[in-house]
């Protein structure tokens, strides 16, 4: 039996927002005087004097996609480990008890309707299919996002939590977003990464996310980490979500971290600015550090 949750984007919507992405590099290495940097690495562009650039545009951003090795071998991403180990190493197994979970759940919602699908507890659905290793890694995944969201609460490892996620560190200088969700002026907009650090600290707070609403599905608290600031007062917004992705066999204990355009801007573009010229503007740091050579 073959059951679709996709919650990720379809493999053409993906390709058409590589390409958008791609050619906002270009066009702003042509501003720049400098070229695209091909690769995998976060440095999208690389001026005359080899400064990286990381290049950022549309609604929702993927800052990274990493592998269990990826993530093991990180400096300060590795306190996600556990979050990727939630899950059993053996795809087969996963995907059989994840089936024979959904299509219990289906199936309760095709004899007994929507309503009562939703007010089934979770311990009638484990009483009637025991020991299921689906369930099992949603309730492992709860504990270890819960463990990670309290270290997260640590100002200085959060920060290097974001320079090693967004920067890889000392890699790239500067995060340029292309603005087309916040005041939607289409201009490219210009942070020092130090800017970005700062103001990413100490505005966001760690959290977990609530369980999920779908009745087929087996919702369970804490599936994603997000990082969340205070949009309004009493108000918290999430900026950044972090989730596993288990999409397919060769796409299983994949770790994302997904940051939204329009509250990154939000909270970014706080920050005193000068307009560059017609195509480019600088905030905070980069109104002194940033210049195109020629």
């Amino acid at each position: 039996m073959t059951i679709n949750r996709r919650r990720a984007p379809s493999s053409k919507i993906s390709s058409e927002k590589k390409k958008l992405g791609h050619k906002n590099e270009e066009v702003f290495a042509k501003l720049i005087n400098g070229s695209v940097k091909k690769g995998t690495r976060k440095g999208d562009v690389v001026d005359k004097l080899e400064t990286l650039y990381s290049v950022k545009s549309g609604k929702k951003w993927q800052i990274f996609l990493y592998t269990l090795g990826r993530i093991s071998q990180s400096l300060n991403l590795a306190i996600l480990k556990p979050c990727l180990e939630s899950f059993p190493e053996n795809y087969e197994l996963y995907e059989t008890d994840r089936i024979a979970c959904i299509s219990y759940k289906e199936a309760y919602l095709k004899d007994y309707g929507k309503e009562a699908t939703k007010k089934l507890l979770n311990k009638e659905v484990i009483s009637t299919l025991k020991n299921n290793v689906y369930i099992n890694a949603k309730y492992i995944l709860h504990k270890n996002t819960k463990i990670v969201s309290k270290i997260l609460n640590d100002k200085n490892v959060l920060k290097k939590f974001y320079n090693e996620a967004i920067f890889n560190n000392d890699e790239v200088k500067f995060l340029i977003i292309k603005d087309t969700h916040y005041k939607k002026d289409g201009l490219f907009k210009v942070f020092t990464k130090d800017d970005v650090l700062k103001v990413l600290t100490e505005s966001t707070h760690p959290s977990v996310s609530k369980a999920g609403k779908i009745p087929q599905d087996f919702n369970v608290d804490g599936q994603k980490i997000l990082l969340c600031y205070e949009k309004t007062p009493g108000t918290s917004k999430n900026i950044v979500e972090i989730e596993v992705r288990n999409d397919s066999k060769i796409k299983y204990r994949l770790l994302r971290f997904n940051m939204y355009s329009k509250d990154a801007l939000h909270l970014l573009a706080k920050l005193p600015n000068n307009k560059y010229n017609d195509e480019i503007q600088t905030f905070g740091d980069a109104n002194e550090k940033f210049t195109i050579k020629a």
